[in-house]
């Protein structure tokens, strides 16, 4: 029987990813109502107590992280690799130090490359990013942020560069360009999305500051004699640097969620790498195989100097088998599984198959393998869970991947004949027909993949088989596209 620790029960804060800023300030959203509500300038909710931040950028991690406690006891990091945001609360320094200029000054003093001072997280992080030295925004942050460039934004918010690149298009350079749109046309042409990058721009912070509590890190790293080009002597660093981290985590009652491998190369570069692990483990061998078979996948460019191995921890996993159901392979022996496959075939080629919210025909991306997750609700931006179509009525569309190519003649524009050079599939003359149905997309982005233009038509023969056709509008070819059951 285990007894359950505090850790346990009050775990550890992860690092915050640039992702979850733009996450927060979506869910701050209203959910109904009119979309012009966003328009209103965000207030203060109260006027007792002046919040002041300060944000570090340009260093080390663990420099920042440093420098920042010497200041304040409540320090938040944001990024996990440099260059990474450390956010620190100031309000009430003023008494010790002076004002913000004179907190920014000892900051900088006390080795801080970059420093952004302001009445919000997000201000601080924005100026500490776009100026050198000492940045102050503390009466109107939304007018002090309009002048920075927008791409600092899109660093901030790392993650879909769409909207950014509809920005561009549209001209806007500044934050203050992209702040004085109309929220109500915003929201038409880039969603909730927009509406959250357009919140962040004005220096609205999406959630209140959460500090770090200083949970050791399980992090090892070494400095190599020689450099390394080849995986197999870098198999044996890494076992070397594993074991000791997977008895830390042993000894603490944890084990890796993720597992985070930072390469520094011979041309001064990195080469960073992460295993986000469908279970938390500590196995050192199983952990070293599937860096061995990420690297085997994405080979750094040039030869390696020091390698640094960090995991994330977790609490560790109870597994209870049943009496009733067979045992289900274990975590570590399906992530091996999962990696191999990645390295044989591609990782994009490797997982649970599910369609996209998308009216692209038998669009679906890869997610991974995990035979014990629930898949819950799908957000409108996720893949929704799906093998099949299924026009309604019971019928069901089994597709062919890729479509086959058929012959068809047509008679006043309706399919007379089909005909496929390939035996057992269905073909003759067609006894009923429904359509054209047409469908485009694609053709106003590039990046959105390739564009597609065609009529599908329903078509059953005589031996009662019902399938469905459909004519590239663009070179005039026809394609089988599946079979209904």
């Amino acid at each position: 029987m285990k007894i359950p620790s505090y850790d346990d029960l009050a775990p550890s804060i992860p690092d915050i990813s640039p992702g979850d800023a733009v996450a927060s300030v979506d869910r701050l959203l209203p959910r109904s109502g009119p979309v012009g509500m966003g328009e209103e300038r965000a207030r203060p909710a109260s006027t007792e107590r002046v919040e002041l931040y300060a944000a570090l950028h340009g260093r080390e991690p663990d420099t920042l992280m440093a420098i920042a406690r010497d200041f304040s006891p409540r320090v938040e990091r944001h990024g996990c690799t440099p260059p990474v945001d450390v956010v620190l609360d100031v309000s009430g320094l003023e008494r010790l130090l002076g004002d913000a200029h004179a907190i920014g000054a000892e900051l900088a003093h006390a080795g801080a490359d970059r420093v952004g001072m302001a009445a919000s997280q997000v201000g601080a992080r924005l100026l500490a990013r776009a100026r050198p030295g000492v940045s102050v925004a503390v009466e109107d942050v939304e007018r002090s942020l309009g002048s920075i460039p927008l791409t600092v934004l899109q660093q901030l918010a790392a993650g879909d560069p769409q909207p950014f690149d509809v920005l561009h298009r549209w001209g806007l350079r500044t934050l203050g360009e992209f702040a004085a749109l109309p929220a109500a046309d915003l929201s038409a042409r880039l969603g909730r999305r927009g509406l959250a990058l357009q919140q962040l721009a004005r220096g609205v912070d999406p959630r209140p500051l959460v500090p770090d509590p200083g949970v050791p890190r399980f992090i090892g790293s070494i400095e190599l004699e020689w450099p390394i080009e080849s995986l197999e002597p870098l198999s044996f660093v890494l076992a070397r640097l594993l074991e000791p981290l997977s008895a830390a985590l042993e000894r603490a009652d944890r084990a890796a969620a993720a597992v985070r491998l930072d390469l520094r190369l011979t041309d001064r570069t990195r080469h960073p790498r992460m295993l986000q692990l469908p279970a938390a483990m500590r196995d050192a061998r199983v952990l070293r195989t599937l860096l061995l078979l990420d690297l085997e996948s994405h080979p750094p460019a040039a030869a390696i100097d020091v390698v640094t191995i960090e995991a994330d921890p977790a609490p560790s996993r109870i597994v209870q088998y049943s009496l009733l159901e067979r045992a289900l392979p274990t975590a570590e022996t399906l992530a091996t599984l999962n990696a191999r496959l990645g390295a044989l075939v591609g990782a994009d080629r490797c997982g649970t198959p599910v369609l996209l919210d998308s009216h692209r025909p038998d669009g679906f991306t890869m997610r991974t393998f995990n035979p014990t997750g629930s898949p819950g609700p799908i957000p409108p931006s996720d893949p929704a869970s799906a093998s099949v179509s299924s026009p309604g009525g019971g019928w069901v569309l089994r597709r062919f991947r890729p479509p086959l190519a058929v012959r068809v003649t047509l008679e006043d524009g309706r399919p007379l004949r089909m005909a496929i050079d390939r035996q057992g599939m269905p073909g003759g003359r067609v006894t009923q027909a429904a359509g054209p149905w047409r469908t485009s997309g694609a053709w106003w982005d590039p990046a959105a993949g390739t564009p597609w233009d065609r009529d599908e038509w329903d078509v059953a023969f005589a031996d009662a088989t019902a399938c469905r056709i459909y004519r590239d509008r663009q070179s005039g070819v026809w394609f089988l596209e599946g079979l209904f059951d």
